[in-house]
Parts: C-alpha cells; sequence; structure tokens
C-alpha cells in the first residue's frame, strides 16, 4: 500500500480545532473516530512508512455561561404612590423648618411604617390596600361632616358662653348700682337728719339770742339816762338769709342780730335784700 493513499493518524497529534455549543447533526463522524485511530494504529506498525497527521473535525457541546438574575422591581402603579410617600413628608417636614416649628413627623419612622424602603411584596401589599379599599372616600366625608358639627357645637358653647357672661355682667352692674343708689340715698338720709337737726338747734338758738337781745335793751334802757323821746320797741322776728341771721319786722325791714341796726329790706318775690 503506498503511503501518499494511507492516512496514518497520531494518537498523540490529533488536536481538535473546532469547537462549538450546538449538538452534531451527524453522529457518524464521531462513530468513525475509533475506527480510524484503530487503523491508524495498525499501520504505524511498518516502519517504513512515514506518519502523517490527519485532522478531524468533531463537534463538541458547550454549556453556555448562566445568566445573573434580575431582581424584582416595583410596577408603575405601584411605585407613584411609594415615591409620594417619600415627597409627602419631605415637604412637611421643610415647610415646619421654614416656619421656625418642630418637624411634623420622624422620616425614618414614617419610612418604615409607609414601606418606603421595604421589599417588592410587602410595598405592592401596602399600596394594594389603599386601592383595594373602596370606602375611603366615604370615610373622608364622614370625616369631614364630623369636623363640621363638632365646629357648630363648639360656636354654639361659645356664644351660649359669651351670653352668660354678658348677662352675668349686667347683673352685677345692677347690683352695683343699686348698691350705690342704697348707700346714696341713706347718705342722703344722713345729711337731711343733720342738717334738720342742725337748723332747729339754729332756730332754738336764734331764739335765745332775740329774748337775750331783748332782755339786753330793756335793762340797758332802763338803767340807762333817760332820753327826751324813747325809741319805739322793735316787732321782729329771728330770720336766715344765705347763713346769716338777722332780724325782720313785718314790712320785711331787716336789722342786724347784733346791733339792731337797720341793713336793708328783703325782697320776697326775688328772694335778695335790698341794701340802704
Amino acid at each position: 500500500m503506498s503511503s501518499q493513499n494511507t492516512p496514518v493518524l497520531s494518537s498523540n497529534k490529533a488536536p481538535v480545532k473546532k469547537a462549538t455549543k450546538k449538538v452534531a447533526k451527524n453522529t457518524a463522524v464521531a462513530d468513525k473516530v475509533p475506527a480510524v485511530a484503530a487503523k491508524a494504529k495498525k499501520v504505524s506498525k511498518k516502519p517504513a512508512e512515514k506518519e502523517v497527521e490527519v485532522e478531524v473535525e468533531v463537534e463538541v457541546e458547550v454549556e453556555a455561561p448562566a445568566k445573573k438574575a434580575r431582581a424584582p422591581s416595583l410596577a408603575a402603579k405601584y411605585n407613584k404612590y411609594i415615591q409620594f410617600s417619600f415627597y409627602m413628608i419631605r415637604i412637611m417636614n421643610a415647610k415646619c423648618l421654614e416656619n421656625n416649628e418642630d418637624v411634623f413627623m420622624d422620616e425614618e419612622k414614617f419610612f418604615e411604617k409607609a414601606h418606603v424602603f421595604d421589599t417588592v411584596d410587602n410595598q405592592q401589599s401596602f399600596v394594594s390596600e389603599f386601592l383595594d379599599n373602596k370606602g375611603i372616600a366615604k370615610e373622608m366625608r364622614a370625616h369631614l361632616a364630623d369636623k363640621k358639627k363638632a365646629a357648630k357645637v363648639a360656636e354654639k358653647e361659645a356664644a351660649k358662653a359669651t351670653k352668660a357672661a354678658e348677662k352675668a355682667a349686667e347683673k352685677e352692674a345692677a347690683k352695683a348700682a343699686k348698691a350705690a343708689e342704697k348707700a346714696a340715698t341713706k347718705g342722703a338720709n344722713k345729711t337731711k337728719k343733720s342738717t334738720k337737726k342742725t337748723t332747729s338747734k339754729k332756730g332754738v338758738d336764734e331764739t335765745d339770742l332775740v329774748t337775750s337781745l331783748v332782755t339786753m335793751a330793756t335793762t340797758s334802757n332802763e338803767t340807762t339816762i333817760p332820753q327826751e323821746e324813747e325809741e319805739p320797741e322793735l316787732d321782729v322776728r329771728p330770720f336766715n338769709h344765705d347763713d346769716v341771721n338777722y332780724l325782720i319786722d313785718d314790712n320785711n325791714n331787716l336789722y342786724d342780730s347784733s346791733t339792731h341796726d337797720m341793713v336793708g329790706s328783703f325782697d320776697v318775690v326775688n328772694r335778695n335784700i335790698i341794701r340802704v
């Protein structure tokens, strides 16, 4: 057999040059590999023949690298509510700080209760509770109605308290006015009584004074040297005008209560003294 027509396969120098991920469609090639190798071994026993390298193409299945699992994400319709929760607490606390007030709520506690940074399942469950609550609108209307009702009750109670306070103030004012009127009446009666007592005493004193003056005048006339013509005796009575004591006769002539000198006449119409 000629060496050019007989292929020789070396068991140590038969590299696999091509490999693919696909499974070989024709299994005949794989089946022929052992037979070719056996034939090459048989031929190699002949020392006169030269070894020839033979390339054999074998398709080998190679496993593809495993892809990294993608983390689950929250659906957009749920994620918006979670984002709004984050925005709401941040903006509320910011407004409080702008007005120099304490923060409305601890943010981390709010984030925990609102599941802002929780797992996707917990976030979706939390938002679903809101979306599935069909009675929330009714609850809001009821809450608003209760607030309005409470405001009306508070307004009514305030008006009632104001009216009661005004009534109490009026009662106290009337009581104080009555007490003041009573005190004024009592004082007036006391003053009137005192004035009456003083006037009565003054009248007695004036009568005594007139009697004394008349007695003195009579005694004086008896003890003095008789004059050629004796003055007539005065027919007078005590009279007081503007807190001044006088003597007045039937013709309304006024005399000094001490000297008995005529000082004028009393005008009964105008209630004044006409001096001489």
